[in-house]
């Protein structure tokens, strides 16, 4: 075969003499970041917006840890409808990863500018069962290094039949492989360690893995990383992996080769504390075991995806605890030597994992046809896995300890080689989803009984001199180790080391020129013209996140204080992380950024007002009713003095009313919302918030639109022009505000916009307020921020006002962000007539008599009245460019969420 250099057909005695050692590339980077003495931590990352791509990718590499890149590939690219990853793009959909085969060459390319290089290698992760199209796309932009396998990729996540599975990653390989052509050493990574992800034993992810590696070697590729999946128990896997290197240098000699390990990747622990742990073991485990890179999950894997800084502070906590591993005397899992030399045992494994190997490689020179033939007879059967390919009469079991066994091997070549003893029974529905939990309960339990247990090690406060530092040894490719018994993590040097040999495969290359200084938080370049920017979307929530490490553009947690214990508590049935403690909060650096950028909004925003007549008022916060407007959120009733009392839920009665002192007045007014729990995950609700009410006598809606556009415009400009250094620190474009700058906000109707949300296929209902998701569908299409009006009778409170001209339509608006970030404002024109008011009550099932005090200054003469409220906490995320509004908050009220 073209692509062929050298085959495993002659069973496990083929050793060619030579070992490869590749001086640039993927592997070669883990292979030096191993000989300083580091464990690489890789984070599971992909996000549809190109500058969120680019933010993730910074905030790895800036990471206080030695750290290669992701590029999480999107469903519709993993199977190959590219169409439909168009379609989602145009239409502003939430995607749940990047589509690297639909975004033109040179926008990845943009993304990669200044981030990817000999220092900084970064990977593409998919999932596809024929992946030639990824390869292809992958390469275009100068990538090289990539993941999977014919069978690890086709049995647990596809329909498709093996045999094409086989001939796609044939040809996938033979195409990366051609990369050397042009000086790279592209590095194909197995996912044969993992399959169904838990409750396979460990033998057959052993052999999956290196019958993969042998594949990829047999089509090409002189550098593969071969993997395996945490399991239940420690001391099995650690047996495992110790096999699993052994292995792979006895079959892949002539191969750079290293061992990677995945963080769990079953039923993940649901409480901050037990993920943490559980990712702790994983680090260290890694470190025992010999393996070299480790890829982490995060607090959140339980709930929804993680945010970037949730996954800077895995990457931090994981290599945290792999430095206090390493400065451990040695326990075993020595590389290079055998398991029973380690102290870890010897129950079984190797000689399972070689019998399976043996076998399959008996079947047939050419590997692929191996598998193929492996999987028919049965002698390779992954348990509760459900593909046709495969036979499915294996099946496994947990033991009380966590080792996982063979309950019915099937047609598999290894009856006898395990431990002794009778086989435990095969596993009922019942015990199969106690099994699947195992983990989760076990890990959340000892976070329970040992809440310090989970707190980062002492090594992740630990700085040391760029200069000394194992990032100075990665980069630069030296072999000078860490001295034993350094606890520190290793942090990239602030100054240019000279990166390895450029090794891009395809023109033109991502590689900064050798000697380019890298600088930390670069902001945001823009994309080239036409380059779709995804927003924040809707369907990926963002609810509050843990602490654990640094601050990145995307976060607000500070990691000065480590060790710090949580002070507030969640259910983890009602929100999906607790918020960070206030210290750790307050002093974080992007904390103090975005407020300051929040403090100045409000400072333009009452010079401005003042300049224009206005006249600020003290709003109350407690009265005997409140708005009735707000959708979905219940009040908070208090006692006043035997009364019930309300919390505001927005100051409007009260704007209306104090128009019989002043024409014009604003306040900055607190609000409180008990929102529905599902608002937690919207990035965009607050259960307290604050609001810029702005309320003008005698004035019009379009008075109203004209003034808070001149407002907006003119709070933006001057945190731009006041703030550099704040929008540098996070990351914030500004050139995203050239378009608001220029002011004539756009204008559509209501139905218009149900309208172009049907046409993208939104359900958007033509009687109610927009929705959340599609108000960012609107917003993701847009440049500049926008009003939408005309809103239907019926869909806002009894205040509005009924237009004349068009019955059943309100005089209001609501203003949207651009970039998917939603509402910043609602208002409209308001009814003062009496009758009117009263009638509206009663439509919207309110109670008359409850808004006494209200009604009778109407009925005595308030003026009419046109006005908005600006939600501070919502333009200050987009401004900031923040992930999730409560970061916009000193103090943050999440829905669900208990907290100071």
């Amino acid at each position: 075969m073209s692509g062929s250099r050298g085959g495993a057909g002659d069973g496990l005695a083929a050793r060619p003499d030579t070992p490869a050692l590749p001086a640039s590339g993927f592997g070669a980077f883990v292979a030096r970041a191993r000989a300083a003495g580091a464990l690489v931590v890789q984070p599971r990352m992909g996000m549809a917006d190109p500058l969120r791509m680019r933010d993730g990718l910074r905030a790895t590499r800036d990471a206080d840890a030695v750290t290669v890149g992701t590029i999480t590939l999107d469903s519709y690219t993993r199977t190959g409808d590219l169409a439909a990853a168009r379609r989602a793009l145009a239409e502003g959909a939430g995607l749940n990863g990047y589509p690297i085969a639909t975004h033109s060459a040179d926008t990845t390319r943009t993304v990669l500018r200044s981030v990817a290089d000999g220092r900084f290698p970064v990977q593409v992760r998919h999932g596809s069962a024929v992946p030639e199209h990824i390869v292809r796309a992958l390469l275009a932009v100068g990538l090289d290094a990539t993941e999977g396998g014919p069978v690890s990729y086709c049995l647990p996540y596809s329909r498709t039949p093996l045999r094409e599975a086989v001939a796609g990653w044939r040809r996938g390989c033979e195409l990366l492989a051609s990369a050397a052509e042009f000086g790279a050493e592209p590095h194909l990574e197995t996912f044969g360690g993992c399959l169904m992800g838990q409750l396979c034993p460990p033998s057959l992810l052993i052999a999956v893995s290196v019958l993969e590696a042998l594949f990829f070697r047999q089509h090409g590729l002189r550098a593969v990383s071969l993997s395996y999946a945490q399991q239940a128990d420690p001391r099995q896997d650690e047996e495992a992996l110790t096999v699993l290197g052994r292995l792979a240098r006895e079959l892949l000699p002539d191969v750079e080769h290293h061992v990677v390990l995945y963080a769990y990747m079953g039923v993940f622990p649901r409480t901050p504390g037990g993920a943490t742990l559980l990712l702790q073991d994983a680090a260290r485990l890694a470190v025992r075991a010999g393996a070299a890179r480790l890829i982490v999950k995060t607090t959140a894997e339980a709930h929804r995806i993680p945010t970037v800084g949730e996954n800077v502070r895995a990457l931090e906590t994981a290599a945290a605890a792999a430095a206090a591993e390493r400065a451990r005397p040695a326990t075993g899992g020595v590389p290079g030597t055998h398991v029973g030399d380690t102290g870890i045992g010897d129950t079984g494994i190797e000689a399972e994992a070689r019998a399976l190997i043996g076998a399959v490689l008996e079947l047939d020179a050419d590997i692929g046809r191996a598998l193929i033939r492996a999987f028919a007879a049965g002698y390779l059967d992954v348990p509760y896995c459900l593909h046709p390919d495969n036979a499915g009469r294996a099946r496994s079991s947990l033991a009380p300890d966590g080792r996982l066994h063979w309950s019915n091997v099937g047609s598999m070549p290894i009856a006898g080689l395990a431990e002794g003893g009778p086989r435990p029974p095969i596993l009922g529905s019942a015990g199969l989803l106690s099994a699947l939990s195992h983990v989760q309960r076990t890990y959340d339990a000892r976070a329970a009984a040992a809440p310090d247990a989970a707190r980062p090690d002492a090594g992740a406060v630990a700085r040391v001199d760029a200069g000394a530092s194992v990032w100075a040894d990665v980069g630069a490719g030296a072999e000078t180790r860490i001295p034993p018994g350094t606890l520190r993590t290793a942090v990239r040097p602030r100054t240019p080391v000279t990166p390895s040999p450029p090794g891009t495969p395809v023109p033109p290359s991502t590689a900064l020129p050798p000697g380019t200084p890298r600088t930390p938080r670069t902001p945001r370049t823009p994309l080239p013209p036409g380059t779709p920017r995804t927003p924040p979307s809707p369907r990926v929530p963002v609810p509050p996140a843990a602490p654990h490490g640094r601050t990145t553009p995307h976060d607000v947690h500070a990691t000065t204080r480590v060790g710090t214990r949580h002070t507030m508590t969640t259910d983890p049935l009602t929100a999906a992380a607790p918020i960070p403690d206030p210290g750790r909060h307050l002093t974080a650096p992007t904390t103090r950024s975005a407020l300051r950028i929040q403090h100045h909004l409000l400072l333009a925003a009452r010079g401005f007002l003042r300049e224009h007549g206005f006249t600020e008022l003290l709003p109350p916060i407690i009265g005997p009713v409140t708005d009735p407007g707000s959708r979905g959120s219940k009040q908070v009733d208090v006692d006043f003095y035997g009364h019930r009392y309300k919390l505001m839920t927005s100051a409007i009665l009260y704007k209306q009313a104090s128009l019989l002192a002043f024409d014009k007045i604003f306040c900055i007014a607190p609000n409180v919302r008990l929102e529905p729990l599902e608002t937690a995950g919207t990035s965009r609700h607050l259960a307290e918030f604050h609001q810029l009410d702005v309320e003008m006598a005698g004035a019009t809606r379009d008075d109203a639109v004209r003034l808070v556009e001149e407002l907006v415009v003119h709070m933006v400009g001057s945190a731009i022009s006041e703030l550099p250094k704040e929008f540098a620190e996070l990351g914030r474009d500004v050139d995203a505000f050239t378009e608001l700058l220029k002011g004539s906000f756009a204008r559509i109707r209501h139905a218009e916009a149900v309208a172009e949300l049907r046409g993208l296929g939104h359900p958007q209902s033509r009687d109610a307020e927009l929705d959340w998701d599609g108000e960012a569908l609107l917003s993701a299409q847009r440049d500049r921020p926008f009003f939408v009006t005309d809103y239907p009778k019926g869909s806002r409170g009894f205040y509005d006002r009924e237009s004349p001209e068009q019955p059943g339509l309100l005089c209001n608006f609501d203003l949207i962000a651009a970039e998917g970030y939603g509402e910043l404002c609602s208002g409209s024109r308001r009814t003062n007539d009496y009758a009117e008011i009263v009638t509206r009550m009663r439509e919207t099932g309110e109670n008359p008599q409850k808004y006494r005090w209200y009604l009778d200054l109407v009925r005595e003469g308030v003026p009419g009245s046109a006005g908005f409220g600006i939600g501070v906490e919502r333009l200050t995320r987009y401004v900031a460019g923040l992930d999730a509004v409560w970061q916009a908050s000193a103090f943050p009220k999440v829905a669900g969420v208990v907290s100071p």
